[in-house]
């Protein structure tokens, strides 16, 4: 059966239980600017949007994390959500959907087929947003990431001088031309070229394990390349074996080839010479076998090294590159290496290319961090999404509002938040541009489609990391300055807890002054999962009020004392009717009216009728 908790029960207990607050830390703000998420676990949206009314607040949260939630509540239901929160003067935000917008899919890699998916998941969410409130920019929430793992995993720790260190444990990097992911771990390294051997460890350092590893790699496929040459020109060496009388004979390779390939050995009457002529005939088809995959693979590694030039590569690299693919790609026929004829060709092909490659002034990077690309692309997801509700909407259109994830998962710090969302910004700014807005406009409508929701519990979960309040209160102020829409929520720094705020030991205050130095004026919602899921049917009640507590807010409009976290004080009905409009609960929240003269509802008797022109009667 449906309930909610009165937060005036008017009954013997009738003021908030104090417990929750913590001063000087609590974050003290009014009823009025506090929303609350409605519960995450159902796609009857409407039907708890009707219940969570009932304690008053005035900004509530739709969930729809689940991408099979948001796809269950029906059209009609956010029309009706919609007439039911402007009946009732309340400000509606949304939860979109959980999803990669990166298309980065854990250790299953990325795929632009995963990308285009996030983004058009994330696109419906955001077109039907504007349903529940087609003039207001209604803030739609997204996840940087959603349960992966944190692509540059790290803890810190401080030295006995109160000194930050950073312990880096590893990085994850991509190809981007395959999408394979692949983790660089930690490992214990005495040698380091260029400086003097100590016998000391060496510090991992991603940067420079990441360089190590492009060029090992770059060489080694390019040894690999180089030895399936060498194989085809052991098997080439071996047919002429068979066949003594022609190895005294100059530049007679290509010939002798063409003429072996075609050779047809049942004309043999001789069985010695046609068991000679057969091993000749295999070792040359063996061997072509081995040049054409040398070929394949160079032409790949080509590929890679134009492309590697091109982004940021060296300028005589990249010209020489280019002759290359000048001088090869127009005299080589397409099909030519599977041509017996063309051997000669083929292995001068394959050996310039490996010359070229080998002697690059810049090696290519072959893989790159999984951080930077998984901005980039996430980058490219929002952008795209925002253009899209921008040419639907205009000026009304949702907001993108991008929430960091529990912290130790991949883009959850205040940093690499802000990183993504110049980004994006970055990237519809360009969009805008190409479509003929000015470079002020594009700008202008990006800062004003694309921002951040700072949840104040998931960052609280580096703890777990070794990261301490201060450092915290730090990644805030990283992400400060684009903060449209605040999470709020308590937990220990460790789990994913969703408390009331006061329950844990999440610093809010202080958090929530420097967003709000940078102008901060849009919603903070009440995000209390574990208080819907464990305490709501037993006894628990709405999460609204400890909240009110947890923050001490004003009990009154005018944001001024008492707050709700007063307590102490018992009120209670005499039996019977009692008087009407009991004064005993106006002198609990200091609103008393007891000392106003009987015509104006106090208790103090007038000598004079109400007619008698005294002033203040």
């Amino acid at each position: 059966m449906a309930s909610y908790q009165s937060l005036y029960p008017g009954a013997l207990y009738s003021t908030p239980n104090p417990s929750y607050y913590t001063p000087p830390s609590s974050y003290q703000t009014a009823a009025g600017n506090l929303g609350m998420a409605l519960d995450a676990r159902t796609a009857n949206q409407l039907g708890d949007l009707n219940i969570k009314l009932n304690p008053g607040q005035k900004i509530v949260e739709i969930q729809g994390i689940s991408g099979a939630t948001m796809e269950s509540i029906p059209n009609q239901h956010l029309d009706e959500i919609r007439r039911l929160t402007q009946l009732t003067g309340v400000s509606p935000s949304l939860h979109g959907p959980l999803v990669n917008a990166s298309g980065v899919e854990g250790q299953g890699g990325y795929s632009e087929e995963n990308r285009l998916g996030a983004e058009n998941q994330i696109k419906s969410a955001v077109l039907r947003a504007n349903k529940l409130d087609p003039k207001g920019n209604i803030p739609v929430t997204f996840h940087s990431s959603a349960n992966l793992p944190s692509f540059q995993p790290h803890t810190y720790h401080y030295d006995k001088d109160g000194k930050r260190i950073r312990e880096d444990q590893g990085i994850f990097i991509i190809d981007e031309d395959s999408g394979q992911i692949k983790q660089i771990r930690q490992e214990k390294r005495f040698f380091e070229e260029g400086k003097e051997f100590t016998g000391k460890e060496i510090k991992f350092d991603p940067k420079n394990e990441l360089n190590r590893i492009n060029k090992d790699v770059w060489v080694d496929s390019i040894s690999q390349i180089n030895r399936t040459a060498d194989f085809a020109e052991e098997h080439f060496d071996r047919a002429k074996q068979y066949i003594p009388e022609i190895q005294s004979i100059p530049n007679i390779e290509e010939e002798f080839y063409k003429k072996l390939a075609k050779l047809n050995i049942d004309t043999i009457k001789d069985e010695n010479e046609k068991k000679l002529f057969g091993n000749a005939q295999r070792n040359i088809e063996t061997g072509r076998i081995y040049l054409r995959d040398s070929y394949k693979n160079m032409k790949n590694f080509f590929d890679k090294a134009w492309s590697a030039a091109n982004k940021n590569g060296d300028e005589n690299d990249k010209k020489r590159i280019e002759e290359f693919g000048k001088k090869y790609g127009a005299s080589l026929k397409p099909g030519f290496d599977s041509d017996p004829e063309k051997i000669d060709q083929l292995r001068t092909t394959v050996n310039e290319g490996l010359k070229l490659l080998s002697n690059l002034n810049q090696t290519p990077k072959l893989f790159k961090p999984l951080n930077d690309f998984a901005i980039e692309k996430s980058a490219e997801t929002f952008a795209n999404v925002a253009q899209e509700a921008y040419k639907s909407f205009g000026k009304n259109a949702p907001i993108i509002s991008i929430e960091n994830p529990p912290g130790g998962e991949a883009l959850s710090t205040g940093e690499e938040l802000r990183k993504l969302i110049e980004a994006s910004r970055n990237k519809l700014s360009q969009n805008l541009k190409n479509q003929g807005f000015s470079s002020n406009e594009s700008k202008k409508i990006a800062e004003q489609m694309i921002g951040a929701t700072w949840d104040v519990g998931h960052i609280n979960m580096m703890r777990k990391k070794g990261y301490s309040e201060k450092d915290v209160i730090e990644e805030t102020k990283k992400i400060a300055p684009f903060v449209k829409h605040v999470h709020l929520s308590d937990n220990f720094g460790i789990d994913h807890t969703e408390l009331p705020m006061g329950m844990g030991n999440v610093p809010l205050k202080p958090m929530i002054d420097e967003i709000k130095k940078q102008g901060f004026k849009g919603k903070e919602i009440i995000e209390a999962g574990n208080w819907w899921q464990f305490f709501s049917t037993q006894g628990g009640g709405n999460p609204f009020l400890p909240s009110l507590e947890g923050m001490n807010s004003p009990i009154y409009a005018m944001t001024e004392s008492p707050g709700w976290a007063m307590g102490g004080v018992y009120g209670s009905y005499f039996s019977g009717h009692g008087p009407i409009n009991t004064p005993i609960h106006h002198q609990i929240y200091q609103a008393g009216f007891q000392n106003m003269p009987v015509e104006l509802g106090g208790e103090i008797p007038g000598d004079r009728g109400r007619f008698a022109g005294t002033p203040n009667q």
